[in-house]
């Protein structure tokens, strides 16, 4: 079995559609501190707020920690 140490980030629409379907979520939502600690250690660029649900190959879900990008200022017409 592979470590994986990369956070994912997603943009804060793919979060909010996630959120929509239960698949992702704040991480206050879970309960268990335990996995926040674990993924605080093996995630340092990990910043801390959001968790998903992501698929593997063989249709498996597995709760991992996200990052939201930050919004971008929308551009000025010049």
């Amino acid at each position: 079995m592979s470590v994986i140490t990369a956070v994912e980030t997603i943009t804060g629409r793919e979060y909010e559609q996630l959120l929509y379907t239960g698949s992702a979520g704040p991480t206050p939502a879970i309960e268990d501190s335990t996995v926040l600690d674990q993924w605080r250690e093996q995630f340092p660029h990990w910043r801390g707020k959001y968790w998903a649900f992501t698929g593997t190959d063989h249709g498996v879900l597995r709760l991992r920690p996200i990052n939201v990008a930050a919004r971008q200022p929308a551009a000025v017409p010049a």
